[in-house]
């Protein structure tokens, strides 16, 4: 039989895996922005990058609202 305290853990647990796969999202997010962002400065016409970057940012945003709800 569980008691609150045994609750209380799990809870808080979970809480902190949660943050760190977020974490880990995040950290994607930042690679993947900076490599994009390098390859745009090397041409400033490169559109289809950009679109390429919002959309993959789109994507691992959402994935980190998922994460966190």
């Amino acid at each position: 039989m569980r008691n609150r305290y045994d609750d209380e853990t799990l809870k808080d647990k979970s809480s902190r895996i949660k943050i760190q796969e977020a974490l880990k999202i995040i950290d994607g997010l930042v690679e993947l922005s900076s490599n994009i962002l390098k390859e745009c400065d090397k041409d400033p016409d490169l559109n289809d990058l950009a679109i390429k970057y919002l959309l993959n940012q789109k994507q691992l945003l959402e994935k980190l609202k998922e994460t966190l709800s």
